[in-house]
């Protein structure tokens, strides 16, 4: 398990990214996308998710579309059955993200099904001067 958590590898950075059809929402926040904004978050926004082909065999990167347009901060990634967190901290957080296009986290190793994933997501809506949104969104790898 230990190994596992030392493979994982982290190349920074938030990508634009397109919509696409292979993207799977389940609103339960299992199976293969999780929507968020329940737990306790703050802020009239939900996220869907979803792990996609990352930059190179074997990587895995997360998508994230809002359900309006935001801009982000930090998002927390931890993966609680193997101890990993780490913080994703977006360097340009005046940009505003747009349920239609969204963005993504990449590029993490040693993704497998079944693994339990947890992203929490911080910002603003609209834009970097909107209100503040606070919001966790859980997904299960299929």
């Amino acid at each position: 398990m230990k190994k596992f958590a030392i493979a994982i590898l982290f190349i920074s950075g938030f990508f634009l990214i397109g919509c696409k059809s292979d993207t799977v929402t389940n609103p339960t926040g299992g199976g293969v996308g999780g929507i968020g904004g329940g737990g306790g978050g703050t802020g009239n926004v939900t996220f869907t998710v979803s792990a996609v082909q990352g930059s190179q065999q074997g990587l895995i990167s997360f998508s994230f579309i809002p359900s309006v347009n935001v801009t982000v901060t930090t998002i927390l990634v931890s993966l609680p059955a193997q101890n990993f967190t780490f913080t994703e901290t977006n360097p340009n957080p005046d940009e505003v993200f747009n349920p239609t296009e969204g963005f993504q986290i990449t590029d993490y190793q040693g993704v497998e099904a079944g693994q339990q994933w947890t992203f929490n997501v911080k910002g603003k809506i609209g834009t970097s001067t909107g209100q503040a949104y606070d919001v966790t969104v859980n997904y299960t790898i299929q």
